[in-house]
């Protein structure tokens, strides 16, 4: 039996997934791989795609025992004779906006999806494959259906748009969205003292820029949520659009801390404008993130809305979906272990330091007493 034919292979914009559709002489697959840094912790994802020969009345068993991708029951497929071979000219692959799943389009028409979702959950991996017409309660695939009959064909539709319009060189909407964030920000913050590329010359464009006001100097993200985060969609479901985009703010006394700590702190930022994409997660409130480099005695830092005391920052919409502007704040490590050890532990300690009257701006205070 021939060895399968690699059609197309495609990675998305972090190399953290690979694409790969490949076909032997029975049936064709699509496939999303982890990289080999994501390998131990997340798994393959198999989604099929149509029979090229007559399908199997029962489950392909035999082929699974032989390694080999199985074909499809007939009672499940709406081609039980087969059908033809795929071109690999007619493939092209459109990444969900999180870059955690992915569709395939063939011959310009929606064929199969691997929702990023199937990516996070415990239970078996699940595909949406065109010519499926059906499932057991056992099953991989699932029928892809009509826009009337599942929404993976708008969240496809959407993800297409959003990357031609980003590929389009004639595009003005990284102008228009800087404008918009610059805007919110000075209204509260006053003009930009200096402005900083941070996307290191990657899409999407992301900055940072600097204000100083009453002896306080800013650093606030533009850009980072340009892209909804991944996991959101499973852990918030109908909600995720409140949770899934965020851009990364810091307030630092300089009355308190020298130049160096305050640049330091805020490379700190930067460092996480492209966390949830390079490393398949996301940020949220109270979550925390060790830094080696934070001054003593702090070994940390913890995310916030919440923490925020200031005049209200009106963050633009961004794809409709409202932008969570999270405060980096620094704690101590038992602070982080105490956060560590409860359920929603990031809440409480915010809600401890809150408590004890500490809010965005980072000064010297007293460690938050655990218990």
């Amino acid at each position: 039996m021939p060895d399968p034919v690699m059609l197309l292979e495609e990675t998305n914009s972090r190399n953290t997934m690979y694409a790969v559709v490949e076909q032997d002489d029975r049936v064709a697959y699509f496939y999303l791989y982890p990289s080999e840094l994501m390998a131990n912790k997340y798994s393959p994802r198999p989604c099929w795609l149509r029979n090229l020969k007559p399908a199997p009345e029962k489950k392909d068993v035999q082929a699974m025992e032989e390694g080999l991708a199985p074909m499809l029951e007939a009672r499940y497929c709406n081609h039980p004779e087969g059908k033809a071979p795929l071109d690999p000219a007619l493939i092209r692959i459109v990444w969900m906006e999180e870059g955690d799943g992915a569709a395939v389009i063939y011959d310009d028409e929606l064929l199969a999806v691997i929702p990023g979702w199937t990516l996070y959950t415990q239970e078996r991996s699940v595909g949406y494959a065109a010519d499926c017409i059906g499932g057991g309660d056992d099953s991989l695939m699932f029928p892809l259906g009509t826009p009337d009959t599942n929404q993976l064909h708008k969240k496809v539709a959407e993800a297409t748009a959003f990357w031609n319009d980003w590929s389009d060189e004639t595009s003005q909407t990284w102008s228009i969205l800087q404008q918009q964030y610059l805007d919110a920000y000075e209204a509260v913050l006053g003009p930009t003292v200096k402005y900083y590329a941070i996307d290191g010359g990657q899409w999407p464009p992301i900055g940072m820029a600097r204000f100083e006001k009453d002896d306080v100097v800013y650093f606030v993200t533009l850009g980072v949520s340009i892209r909804p985060m991944p996991w959101v969609e499973i852990l918030y479901n109908e909600k995720a659009p409140g949770f899934r985009r965020m851009e990364l703010a810091l307030a630092v006394s300089k009355k308190d801390f020298d130049e160096k700590t305050i640049m330091n702190l805020a490379s700190m930022v930067s460092g996480l404008a492209d966390r949830p994409w390079k490393q398949v997660t996301w940020l949220g409130e109270g979550h925390t993130i060790s830094f080696n480099e934070l001054p003593a005695p702090y070994e940390s830092l913890v995310l916030s809305a919440a923490l925020y005391t200031g005049p209200a920052i009106e963050m633009p919409v961004i794809y409709n979906d409202p932008v969570n502007l999270y405060w980096a704040s620094p704690i101590t490590k038992a602070e982080r272990l105490f956060a560590h050890e409860q359920p929603n532990g990031g809440y409480v300690l915010l809600e401890k330091m809150i408590n004890n009257g500490i809010n965005h701006l980072i000064q010297p205070r007293k460690e938050v007493v655990a218990g």
